[in-house]
């Protein structure tokens, strides 16, 4: 069934979607790290998170940030602030001293939620804040100046507050790399995860006897919409880790009977690299959803199938425009594609120019939406960046693909200034940043070469001032790591005395060191 002729819900926004699914009363909803939360109990607590951020001076609009690992509690903010008009922000949990407090100050957060273990970060970024946050700690809060602890955001009222949201509404914050410039804080409206809902439906087929494993986080868009809004639309129940474990993975999937999964091509491969078992098959899982192409090899890919007994559904994803926007389906499915739009959308393939290429012809994949609502709003503080990415009212992704004859997309890669590594989209911007606030780097470029895990892994090119002389680079991947998320460091270092660069703008020649892989390079795994 296409999208326009989909019968919509009564709930439009993610409050109203919680209230809705409270009648059934104590199923569980999510499962997370083995704490249960039932439909009842996100219905009647989230009304009390609601009531507790009311008290604190939270109202519509005000940006309510997490810094947390998944869990029960984190589920708990984000609905509170659905019910008030609250913008949910969820901030990576790798983020050091310098992009935490970026993402804090961008976000125009007021309030913040954090777990204690993280509290070492979020104190080394305080000083560089631009405004005084009231904090909540889940766990130990005295490590945190100020600090009230998180169940001061508990016991209020159980009764929902009025409060006016609509489906256009803001509805969170969701931070991605970029390509020349910082993280760009994706601003999302509520009916983005209805939408986003409905697609997963009709992807997985899903009733409410499914149970959906996401192996992402709450920072990232695939953890709200495969972990939460997905099976929460479809009553499902919704397990979640703290991170992906290889070695756990499959005791997970059985103990809670796990038959929807959504691996992404690094997970896949990690899994491949376990010597076969026979209880591989021994499992309840029917169905795999994630993002295969370009990230790892296709005999891999179909491997995995084979040997764990899953088919796995290519899609196409981004977080401006939400999961499975364009998807292969169990009855639809071409080798080697990431499917069609199935009336959500229109895929057009560009020149540098924008002009459309016909069928077989490589070019930037663009894209737009025919639901409205179902997509970001803006970019926040971007208006140039949010105004090109919609160029021609066409979505600008980055990304390079084609499209066959019939309308199946092939992704092919990403453009050389964003390099996808572990599942993070990475603004090379952001990590030539990091290196060239260093005393002795005089310039750098930051490439994505070929990963032993599919993706990509960041190789780092430095020209040193000759005032200061080298550095070693085991010194320099200490600075990084002070400064920046752990998954930004550079795995690869090659020094350089001059860069190439273009005829035109004189800009470094990217694609020339990008076509030179890892090379020679020192390399962080191997020292």
């Amino acid at each position: 069934m296409s999208a326009s002729t989909q019968h919509l819900p009564r709930a439009t926004t993610l409050g109203d979607l919680v209230a809705e699914r409270s009648s059934l009363g104590g199923k569980a909803m999510l499962v997370i790290r083995d704490e249960v939360l039932t439909y009842a109990e996100a219905e009647t607590k989230s009304n009390d998170m609601a009531n507790r951020l009311l008290e604190y001076g939270v109202r519509k609009g005000d940006v309510v940030a997490t810094l947390m690992y998944n869990s029960v509690a984190q589920a708990l903010v984000w609905f509170g602030c659905a019910k008030i008009g609250a913008v949910f922000a969820s901030l990576n949990v790798s983020l050091a001293r310098d992009d935490l407090a970026y993402s804090l100050n961008d976000s125009g957060a007021t309030l913040l939620v954090l777990d204690s273990e993280l509290a070492p970060a979020y104190n080394a970024a305080e000083r560089k804040l631009q405004r005084k946050l009231q904090t909540f700690v889940l766990g130990d809060c005295g490590i945190v100046a100020g600090a009230r602890p998180f169940d001061r955001l508990l016991g209020a009222s159980t009764t929902r507050p009025g409060a006016d949201v609509g489906p256009t509404d803001p509805a969170a914050i969701v931070y991605t790399g970029g390509s020349t410039s910082m993280p760009k804080g994706v601003l999302v409206p509520h009916y983005y995860y209805i939408a986003a809902a409905l697609r997963y439906g009709e992807v997985t087929q899903a009733t409410d006897t499914d149970v959906g494993f996401a192996n992402s986080h709450f920072f990232h868009i695939g953890g709200q919409q495969f972990g939460v809004t997905g099976p929460l639309y479809h009553g499902m129940t919704g397990v979640m880790e703290k991170w992906f474990s290889v070695s756990r993975y499959l005791d997970v999937a059985r103990r809670h009977g796990v038959t929807i999964i959504d691996p992404l091509g690094t997970m896949i491969a990690a899994l491949m690299n376990r010597p076969p078992n026979p209880n591989d098959r021994d499992h309840q899982i029917r169905l795999g959803i994630g993002i295969a192409s370009g990230q790892v090899r296709r005999d891999i890919r179909d491997a995995f199938e084979v040997r764990f007994g899953v088919s796995l559904l290519e899609v196409y994803s981004m977080t401006e425009m939400g999961v499975l926007l364009c998807s292969e389906r169990p009855s639809d499915r071409r080798a080697g594609s990431s499917g069609r739009t199935h009336g959500w959308a229109d895929i057009c393939i560009v020149d540098q120019a924008d002009n459309p290429m016909p069928p077989g012809s490589q070019g930037q994949i663009l894209l737009r939406p025919h639901v409205m609502n179902s997509t970001m709003l803006r970019y926040i503080n971007k208006p140039e960046e949010t105004i090109a990415a919609w160029k021609n009212l066409w979505y600008h992704s980055g990304d390079i693909g084609y499209l066959d004859e019939e309308g199946y997309l092939y992704f092919v890669g990403r453009q050389a200034h964003w390099i996808r590594r572990r599942g993070e989209n990475i603004a090379a911007f952001e990590v030539e940043k990091a290196i060239t606030d260093h005393p002795a780097v005089l310039d750098c470029a930051v490439v994505g070469v070929p990963s032993d895990l599919g993706e990509e892994d960041i190789k780092a090119y430095i020209q040193f001032r000759p005032e200061h002389g080298p550095v070693s680079p085991g010194d320099l991947i200490q600075w990084w790591k002070e400064r920046i998320a752990y998954f930004k460091v550079p795995r690869y270092i090659e020094f350089i005395e001059r860069f190439p660069r273009t005829m035109t703008k004189n800009e470094i020649a990217r694609h020339e060191l990008k076509s030179q892989g890892v090379g020679a390079s020192w390399d962080a795994t191997q020292a």
